[in-house]
């Protein structure tokens, strides 16, 4: 089946799965061959129709076959952005090296003094996990979450009263 006889189904009144059937290709893959041959659903006609300039060469493609975006359709051709969501990958590396290079800096003779406070089950575990996943020590690790929440609210450290 080419792509002119499939946009002439879908614009006598055949569905999008209807014709995918009959092309023997996934409906959701045909959406995609028919958007990189510019080809749209106008809302106001209620029809399929072609938005390029060269429809011998792009309609007289095989559905079948790959089907890429032609130069000459590329200016009609709408990319789907929400399709694409960039995964902020470096702003988590950084925060991550940023956690470990705080945890090197902390001294770990200055952590010998026992304090007692309470946590629930679940940021116990957190934390807990937390250390045995990047080999903190659990005290450490505790010292600079808390030194860093602290900065976030804008607290400042207090030395210990004389």
């Amino acid at each position: 089946m080419k792509l002119i006889e499939a946009l002439e189904q879908l614009n006598n009144g055949k569905s999008l799965a209807e014709v995918a059937t009959m092309a023997g290709i996934n409906e959701k893959d045909l959406e995609r061959k028919l958007a990189n041959a510019a080809i749209e659903f106008d809302q106001e006609e209620n029809e399929y129709k072609y938005k390029g300039i060269a429809p011998e060469e792009s309609l007289s493609r095989d559905v079948k076959s790959r089907i890429v975006v032609l130069l000459v359709d590329k200016p009609f051709v709408k990319k789907k952005q929400e399709n694409r969501t960039p995964i902020n990958v470096e702003e988590n590396f950084d925060l991550e090296y940023k956690m470990f290079k705080d945890y090197l800096k902390v001294d770990h003779s200055l952590l010998k003094e026992k304090k007692t406070f309470f946590l629930t089950e679940e940021m116990y575990n957190t934390i807990k996990n937390l250390s045995v996943e990047k080999s903190f020590k659990i005290n450490a690790l505790v010292n600079v979450l808390l030194e860093r929440g602290l900065e976030y609210y804008k607290v400042d450290l207090k030395e210990k009263d004389g």
